[in-house]
């Protein structure tokens, strides 16, 4: 993918699917839930809320980063996903 992303001329860009190293009780219990899978949205419940703020990671942190250190063009973004990351790209695009 990275070979033919780069002949095109293309950024690909996967984040994870949940933050790492924040130690919430049963966050690693479920393998569709907590760390397996974070629905790239920002948590409203605690304990989640502190640290499962993926929407906002993705959109307010990770594409501003990317712009100002990739030579990318912003006007010519898309978004896809397979699964969670499917549920991710319709609700953040």
């Amino acid at each position: 993918a990275q070979r033919l992303a780069a002949e095109q001329g293309l950024a690909l860009i996967a984040p994870d699917t949940s933050p790492r190293g924040a130690n919430v009780p049963g966050e690693a219990d479920s393998w569709d839930f907590g760390v397996g899978a974070g629905f790239y949205l920002d948590a409203t419940q605690a304990p989640w809320r502190t640290h499962w703020r993926m929407e906002s990671y993705l959109l307010n942190e990770l594409l501003p980063l990317v712009a100002a250190q990739l030579p990318i063009d912003g006007t010519r973004l898309g978004i896809t996903g397979h699964s969670m990351g499917g549920h991710g790209a319709l609700t953040l695009a």
